[in-house]
């Protein structure tokens, strides 16, 4: 039998009422039983074991109560999801009571925000109190009255002295009566167990040891199972490990595999360990104080149709957007365009779909969320993370693959509203096959009343060419060589963007394209800038100094100006009188409001150095600059370099005059 039988429970109980525990004692561990068994099965029931163990109460008492109760339980169901459902429903008003109450240490795991088990419990602190009352009544009666008058009756007093008769008495009511034989204890263990004082120090302390040798061999099972539902793919480890004492999770050999290619891995990475903090498990929050990765392999691959292969493995994202975008433009758009694209459909987070719930009726609960971040990553470490892009698009093969060398990540929180911190992110790379190219890269995202992020950006030597298809539709010509060194710093915030940045261009050489003019220029004018700016960068390097504007959704960069600027001059440079009204009209573009250029003030050297030799080299190339025959004689010949103006009047009139 499953449930002990009649005669089991009556021998029970009377046990316990002829036991030499005070009518109080009983009454309280009776009251207990009640809280263990009205409310579903579940972590919860520790604390009322855990306090029946300890205060100076009937244990049995407080086990009889257990099981009666939890065949009640059943009775009150309906009732009691009812009753937690309107005490924790928000037009109480109660929100900001619950929300401490059930993030509290030790009851945040317990799940009080359920209707059924609140309600529950709420129905068993009305039932303890008439319980408790109760109880202790007929513990009472039974001993100054029922007890007393039973062993006066001469057959009481007559098998009394028949030999055997103690152990039928045990047999069917629990032995003899012992309430008289033993005093209570004074002081504090009059209230509290010695015995309970040690046993459940021990208890929890063998479960925590039994829980440490237990939990490595499935939490690496439990982590990729999960993993995997979340990500729609395969996501495996070789080995795992973790510790209870320190709350260090290992992985080795960490991969998630590509939905559509079975044979190859997305994401490679050789070891993570993640340092948890233990207490604040306690309070249901998990807490990493470091994540070190030692390496990480990332292969993006863009397919045939245009579309990434990280487009499948976005289950818990909102990407329907980006994949019906992708169906229509991804074949005709560069790389940098396509992560646009997908980063912005990415940070629209979507839930799982729920699992199935036999019991979903009686399961429903409210959320409180905590005032502190339920998971929270205060430090990301990576030492080195190998990027590799493939184009399956395209016939010239792999994209350079790019080597990030450090990769630091600081106070990652989750959801993002809670973060009492701003992230930081730090990392540096370079570029594969070109020892001189790398770039580095700080960024601080912050958040408050007006969020704003804060980037820092340093490219140096980086081949523009090499990298091409990364943003081919993306620039209105297409560079055929070019080494780009650049400095920028940028702040998006209040939904607009400021900022500066200096470029440096070597070795340029660009091609106009004629479905897509320069800075929205006439065809014949946008190609006579590009020519002005391959014949500037053939005797000189570009360096530009301009603002960055706009929104922070779509930042302008005001380049335009000083672009124009190089292209005039390298126009001046070859010399060529013909081009002259299209000097004339750069000139006008150049000088538009809100025009200046601002240069980071290591490249003003060697902007100024260009400048100068930009103008010995249109000097000699047009012969403007020729200082007149009588200018020794009368003394001028150091007189000051033309300006802008005279410049332009000079070579338009020699233009005229050669005609």
């Amino acid at each position: 039998m499953l449930l002990p039988g009649p005669l089991a429970w009556i021998k029970k109980t009377l046990g316990i009422l002829k036991s030499n525990l005070t009518p109080n004692q009983i009454a309280l561990g009776v009251a207990l039983g009640v809280f263990a068994g009205l409310p579903p099965i579940g972590l919860h029931v520790v604390i009322p074991c855990t306090v029946a163990v300890l205060v100076r109460c009937s244990f049995r008492a407080f086990l009889v109560s257990f099981g009666l109760f939890e065949l009640l339980s059943l009775a009150i169901a309906p009732g009691a999801y009812a009753v937690g459902r309107w005490l924790l429903d928000t037009s109480r008003g109660l929100d900001h009571v619950w929300r401490a109450l059930f993030h509290l240490p030790v009851l945040a795991p317990m799940g009080y925000s359920r209707y059924f088990l609140f309600g529950s419990l709420t129905l068993s602190a009305l039932f303890a109190v008439p319980v408790f009352v109760l109880v202790r009544l007929l513990v009472v009666r039974y001993r100054t009255s029922f007890a007393r008058r039973v062993s006066g009756w001469r057959l009481s007093r007559w098998l009394a002295l028949r030999r055997g008769i103690g152990v039928v008495r045990w047999a069917f009511a629990g032995g003899s009566a012992k309430y008289e034989t033993k005093a209570s204890p004074r002081g504090l263990f009059r209230l509290v167990r010695r015995e309970g004082l040690l046993l459940l120090p021990t208890s929890y302390a063998a479960c925590y040891l039994l829980a440490a040798l237990a939990v490595p061999f499935f939490a690496g099972t439990l982590l990729t199972s999960t993993a995997s539902w979340i990500a729609g793919t395969d996501v495996s480890v070789s080995e795992s490990s973790f510790s209870l004492f320190t709350g260090r999770l290992e992985l080795s050999d960490f991969s998630v595999q590509d939905p559509d290619a079975p044979t190859e891995n997305l994401v490679e990475i050789p070891s993570i360990t993640l340092d948890a903090g233990m207490i604040p498990l306690l309070a249901k929050r998990v807490v990493f104080d470091d994540v070190v990765i030692a390496d990480a392999s990332l292969h993006v691959v863009r397919e045939p149709d245009g579309t990434l292969n990280l487009d499948n493995a976005a289950t818990g994202w909102n990407v329907d957007g980006y994949l019906e975008w992708a169906e229509n433009h991804a074949r005709d758009v560069d790389w940098l365009g396509l992560l646009r694209q997908f980063l912005k459909y990415l940070s629209d987070v979507r839930p799982l779909p729920p699992r199935g719930d036999p019991h979903g009726r009686l399961r429903g609960g409210r959320s409180f969320p905590d005032v502190r971040p339920p998971l929270t990553v205060r430090r990301i470490e990576i030492g080195r993370i190998l990027l590799a892009l493939e184009d399956r698009l395209e016939t010239a093969g792999p994209l350079p693959a790019v080597t990030l060398l450090e990769v630091e990540i600081s106070n990652l929180a989750f959801p993002v509203s809670l973060r009492d911190r701003p992230i930081s992110i730090r990392l540096r790379g370079t570029l594969e096959g070109d020892p001189d190219a790398g770039f580095t890269l700080s960024a601080v995202f912050a958040e408050g009343e007006v969020p704003s992020s804060t980037f820092a950006v340093s490219i140096t030597r980086i081949d523009l060419a090499r990298i091409a298809r990364f943003y081919r539709t993306t620039l209105p010509v297409d560079v055929i060589s070019a080494k780009a060194t650049a400095t920028a710093e940028i702040r998006l915030g209040g939904g607009e963007a400021s900022g500066t940045a200096s470029l440096l261009v070597e070795d340029l050489v660009v091609s106009a394209r004629a479905e897509r003019p320069l800075f929205g220029l006439p065809p014949a004018t946008s190609d006579a800038v590009v020519d002005g700016l391959n014949r500037y960068a053939e005797d000189l390097p570009i360096v530009v100094g301009f603002a960055i504007g706009g929104t922070a959704t779509a930042p302008t960069f005001e380049w335009e100006a000083a672009l124009l600027e190089i292209a005039r001059d390298g126009l001046q440079m070859s010399g060529e009188r013909r081009l002259a009204s299209t000097i004339e009209d750069l000139g006008v573009r150049i000088g538009a409001p809100n025009a200046t250029p601002v240069l980071d003030p290591d490249y003003e050297s060697l902007r100024a150095s260009a400048d100068t030799a930009a103008r010995a080299i249109i000097q000699s190339a047009t012969g403007i600059f020729d200082v007149p025959a009588d200018a020794e004689a009368t003394g001028e010949a150091d007189a000051p370099s033309l300006g802008i103006g005279e410049l332009l009047e000079r070579l338009f009139r020699d233009g005229d005059g050669g005609e």
